[in-house]
């Protein structure tokens, strides 16, 4: 079978880890996979183990931009030269594309639901949610039946997944090294960690509000924050004033989080309200972290609750988020129990290979109808 996938760029982030995993995944399978985006961090990836990349003008947010019209024509054109037979589109914008394309060529269309939108006029008056509608979660099934209205038998619920085998190899010991240099993080004391873009949605200010009170019954605490974004200036100054910059580290944006989670004795998941899973919490299960998740998003709390491999938060409730990383930090025997816990339900109920038969058969079923 021959695919386009469509997305709005390739920065890192969930949406990008999943449609590269996944295209990846179906290359290996014998499937033709082309990614059409407006390019960005992990851009290589995308011109790399079978796949091919056509860079688009589609770096934009925005429904109606004329990027979307712009990147439409110009990937009619080159369907023309190379055709496909069927597209699969990954955001809002895509989404739109994808429906233009599908009217002009009379392509079959596939969409995957990565969260929680707002009911507003272009989503209300152009849904464009195609032949079938993949969402990654239940939560998110259940804001596409509820705020969209979509019929429930066009929706198929496939969660992400992950290949664990990775995760589960130890990481090299100079590579470990040279990332706890570069980020500056003490070999003593036990290290809590995240993966979350700076922005104020995830909340990672929260933990930063956190960790006076996790070093408090742990002195040598520190915390690694992996993600980068227009929030770390503030961060850092959060930190400062409240007494522990000097235990707060930032590594930034790493296209690879195997390393940085093999060092964290605690990983705290940060969803943002409008997140319908995300990748790095499965990356952490898989790591085998014992896990604090805040209780935000629908995604995440859905994850954890099925599985009960993890500790919830409440959001907004640094104390509450400082109690339960103390907990786990000081009972070892739990935090060995939720460790293990998690890695086996990745590898039960969130595999790579399960998710990608699953939309396998989706493209089977449009390709059928």
């Amino acid at each position: 079978m021959r695919i386009l996938q469509i997305t709005s760029h390739l920065n890192v982030g969930g949406v990008t880890s999943h449609l590269l995993s996944l295209s990846h995944a179906l290359a290996a399978r014998g499937h033709q996979l082309i990614v059409a985006s407006g390019g960005g961090q992990l851009e290589n990836g995308a011109g790399a183990g079978g796949l091919t990349h056509w860079r688009v003008p589609l770096h934009t947010s925005v429904e109606f931009s004329p990027q979307v019209v712009s990147a439409g024509r110009q990937l009619a054109a080159r369907l023309a030269q190379r055709p496909v037979d069927l597209l699969h589109a990954h955001t809002r914008v895509a989404q739109v594309v994808a429906e233009r394309l599908s009217r002009a060529a009379g392509l079959p269309y596939v969409t995957t639901w990565h969260g929680f939108f707002r009911r507003n006029l272009g989503r209300r008056w152009w849904p464009c949610t195609g032949e079938l509608t993949i969402a990654i979660s239940e939560p998110v099934r259940q804001h596409l039946l509820r705020d969209f209205h979509l019929p429930a038998e066009r929706i198929r619920l496939i969660p992400h997944g992950i290949d664990p085998a990775p995760f589960e190899t130890p990481v090299d010991s100079s590579a470990a090294q040279r990332l706890r240099e570069r980020a500056r993080v003490a070999t003593a004391g036990p290290l809590i960690g995240t993966v979350a873009r700076l922005v104020a949605s995830k909340g990672v200010d929260q933990l930063i509000r956190a960790l006076p009170q996790v070093r408090a019954s742990a002195p040598e605490a520190q915390l690694l924050v992996v993600g980068d974004g227009a929030m770390r200036p503030h961060l850092e100054r959060l930190a400062a004033s409240l007494g522990v910059a000097e235990a707060v580290h930032f590594a930034g944006a790493l296209p690879q989080t195997r390393t940085a989670l093999s060092l964290m004795d605690v990983f705290v998941f940060l969803p943002a309200e409008q997140e319908g899973f995300g990748l790095s919490l499965l990356e952490a299960m898989a790591s085998g972290r014992p896990i604090v998740a805040v209780r935000r998003g629908g995604g995440a709390t859905w994850v954890l609750q099925e599985s009960g491999a993890g500790m919830m938060a409440e959001p907004g409730d640094p104390a509450g988020l400082a109690a339960a990383i103390t907990r786990i930090l000081q009972d070892g025997q739990l935090a060995r129990q939720l460790g293990e816990q998690a890695r086996a339900v990745v590898k039960a109920r969130y595999a790579l290979e399960r998710m990608v038969d699953a939309v396998e058969s989706v493209y089977n079923e449009v390709m059928r109808d």
